[in-house]
C-alpha cells in the first residue's frame, strides 16, 4: 500500500446525444482532507516536512503556503526575509511545472513526439524536489539552469526567449514561432490553426488581492464542503498563469479584443516562464495573503497551475484548524471553467472531441490525472 495519498482524478462524464458527443459535467474525486492531519499537531517545522512528503503536486508551494499562513496567523504579517525565501522557492518550482508541461504534456496531447533528449528537465525536476534547503546563492545558480534548459529545449536560445513586458502583434508571433525548436514551434502552430475561442469560458478570474473575494474566502474556507467545490458569491472563478498575467502588455491588448482561448493559456505560460528566466519576481506577486481575525491566517501562492490558497488557525501553538483550496478544484468545480468549456467544443466525432477536449483540460491543469467516460459506464 502507498504512503501517499489518493489525489484523485477528475472525470469528464459525457452524456451522448444521437451517437456523438452531447452535453459534459465535470467532477473531481479529491476528496481527501489533507489539511485535517495537521489539526492537532504542533505548528512547528514538523508540518512543512509531513507537506514534502504528503504532497506529489507543488510540495515546494504546499510547504511556503503553509509557512505563511501560519506566520500570519501567530503575527498578523508576512516576515520579510522568509517571504523572499518563499517567493524564488514557489518561481523555481513553477518554472519546472511550466517546462514540463510545454515539452511533456502539451505535446503528448497534440500527438507530437519529437523525441526530445528530456535527461536535464528529469535532471532539474530532481534538483527541484530539494528546492527548500537551498540557500539563495544555490536559488540563483538553480535560477542560471532552468534559463539554461528553457533557452536550449523550449526556445533554441536566450535571444528567442519572450517576455511578458513585449507586446508583439500577430505577424509577429508567427514568425518568432516559426524560428522556435521542434517541440514548441509544432505545439503553438497546432494551437494557432484551431478556433481562438476554443477553450473560452465565462467565468471570472479568481483575484485573492480584492478585498471583496478576501471577505468572501474568509467565510468560505471555514467549511470543508467549500474547500472541495470552491464558488464565490457570484459564483465559479478560475485560476492560471493567464488569469495572473491577463493586464500584462504583451497580452492585454488581444485579450481585450476577445475572450481568451487555448492558445492564451499556453502562451500566458510561455510568456510567464520567458520573464522568470531574466531574474527572480518580487516575492508578494507570487505569495501573499491576510490575517481575517487573530490567530487566523489564509495565504496565497502563485503555481504554475493558478492560485494554491491555506487557511490555518493556530492557538496556543497548537494547530487547530486548517484547509486547503488548490487550483484545481477552482477550475474543475461542477458548472465551473472547464466545464463551460467542454460544452462549448463545436465538434461531433469522438476523435476530434476527445483530441480538443484533453486541450482544453491541460490548459487549465496539466498535472492531475483525469478520465473520461460515458453516462452509461460511469452510471
Amino acid at each position: 500500500m502507498s504512503a501517499f495519498p489518493d489525489i484523485g482524478t477528475v472525470e469528464v462524464i459525457i452524456h451522448p446525444a444521437a451517437g456523438a458527443p452531447g452535453k459534459v459535467t465535470v467532477r473531481s474525486t479529491r476528496r481527501l482532507p489533507v489539511a485535517n492531519l495537521f489539526v492537532g499537531r504542533p505548528a512547528d517545522a514538523s508540518i512543512p516536512k509531513l507537506i514534502s512528503m504528503l504532497f506529489a503536486l507543488c510540495p515546494a508551494a504546499q510547504s511556503c503556503a503553509w509557512e505563511a499562513a501560519a506566520a500570519l496567523a501567530e503575527t498578523g504579517r508576512l516576515p520579510e526575509q522568509k517571504l523572499a525565501q518563499w517567493g524564488s522557492i514557489v518561481q523555481l518550482e513553477a518554472m519546472s511545472e511550466h517546462l514540463r508541461c510545454l515539452l511533456v504534456e502539451l505535446p503528448r496531447a497534440l500527438g507530437i513526439d519529437e523525441q526530445l533528449d528530456l535527461r536535464p528537465l528529469g535532471f532539474l525536476r530532481m534538483k527541484i524536489t530539494g528546492v527548500r534547503g537551498v540557500d539563495a546563492a544555490g536559488r540563483e545558480n538553480l535560477l542560471r539552469v532552468i534559463r539554461g534548459v528553457a533557452a536550449n529545449l523550449l526556445f533554441g536560445s536566450e535571444e528567442m526567449i519572450p517576455k511578458l513586458s513585449e507586446w508583439r502583434g500577430q505577424h509577429e508571433i508567427e514568425d518568432w514561432i516559426t524560428r522556435l525548436p521542434a517541440t514548441l514551434r509544432s505545439a503553438l502552430t497546432y494551437l494557432s490553426t484551431l478556433p481562438r475561442t476554443l477553450g473560452a469560458t465565462g467565468v471570472r478570474d479568481l483575484d485573492p488581492e480584492s478585498p471583496t473575494v478576501r471577505k468572501e474566502l474568509a467565510s468560505g474556507l471555514r467549511d470543508s464542503a467549500f474547500c472541495f467545490e470552491p464558488r464565490l458569491f457570484s459564483g465559479p472563478a478560475q485560476t492560471s498563469a493567464l488569469t495572473r498575467r491577463a493586464t500584462c502588455p504583451a497580452l492585454m491588448p488581444e485579450l481585450l479584443r476577445r475572450s481568451p482561448g487555448c492558445f492564451d493559456y499556453y502562451y500566458a505560460r510561455v510568456l510567464e516562464l520567458g520573464s522568470w528566466c531574466g531574474g527572480f519576481e518580487p516575492p508578494e506577486k507570487l505569495v501573499s495573503g491576510f490575517s481575517p481575525e487573530p490567530g487566523v491566517g489564509i495565504s496565497f501562492v502563485q503555481t504554475a497551475r493558478g492560485t494554491l490558497t491555506h487557511r490555518v488557525r493556530i492557538a496556543g501553538g497548537v494547530v487547530r484548524e486548517a484547509s486547503i483550496v488548490a487550483p484545481t478544484e477552482w477550475n474543475f468545480v461542477p458548472g465551473g471553467a472547464a466545464e463551460q468549456a467542454l460544452n462549448a467544443l463545436s465538434v461531433s466525432d469522438w476523435k476530434s472531441w476527445q483530441t480538443r477536449a484533453e486541450i482544453v483540460l491541460r490548459q487549465f491543469d496539466a498535472c492531475i490525472p483525469y478520465k473520461i467516460v460515458t453516462e452509461s459506464s460511469h452510471a
